[in-house]
């Protein structure tokens, strides 16, 4: 993939590296700014929990650049994949159940969260968003993606609307335009019709019309 014009490659270099190496990122998408790490790094995971201070029993979605990545990590029935067909990328997360729940329980072993979660689930999104299909191309695997805010506060739909307490506590930011500036749909896809948890970026009618 072809490295987006607006950004210098040494600034995407050093983001990339970052990542590798297990750090934490504040980024633009295309809906709202977002903070990650690699999704595979418990560690770097916890961290975001800790900055954000979101209770564990809430999950973070992953990002994704293509619907392979998907397809390791979650199954993809028919409603999942007319889903995936019409609004990726875009603004729409989809909830898929999880090929592997052990990874996901290690992830979100916090005794106190444990019985609140359902391990066997896991949210994807594929950004509409060539800096982030490029950068998650250029590290190798997926990518955690969360809003960039304290857990109950606002998403930030721009960059001066981040809180400055969370840019000090990432390794890296990129500046850059959030272009819908809402956050995206979530969609449970385990269930068919699926259930619209969130109302965001993609309209539910829209959505109620493709699955019924």
């Amino acid at each position: 993939m072809k490295k987006p014009e607006e950004y210098r490659l040494k600034d995407l270099k050093k983001a990339v590296t970052i990542f590798k190496n297990g750090g934490v990122v504040i980024f633009p998408t295309d809906t709202v700014y977002g903070i990650g790490c690699r999704f595979d790094d418990q560690k770097a995971t916890e961290r975001i929990y800790q900055i954000k201070k979101t209770p564990k029993n809430q999950k973070f979605p992953i990002l994704v650049s293509s619907i392979g990545q998907v397809r390791k990590l979650a199954k993809v029935g028919k409603v999942a994949q007319k889903l995936i067909e019409k609004y990726w990328p875009g603004g729409l997360t989809i909830i898929l159940p999880s090929r592997h729940p052990e990874r996901e329980r290690r992830i979100y072993s916090d005794s106190s969260a444990t019985p609140q979660n359902d391990t066997s689930k896991v949210g994807f999104r594929m950004p509409d968003s060539n800096l982030i299909r490029f950068l998650i191309e250029k590290i190798g695997v997926s990518i955690i993606g969360t809003s960039a805010n304290f857990y109950g506060q606002k998403p930030a739909k721009s960059f001066k609307n981040l809180d400055s307490q969370i840019l000090e506590l990432a390794d890296l930011v990129i500046k850059g335009k959030c272009r819908r500036g809402i956050e995206s749909t979530v969609v449970d896809a385990t269930s068919d019709p699926p259930k619209i948890l969130r109302q965001g970026a993609v309209d539910i009618n829209s959505i109620n019309q493709l699955t019924d």
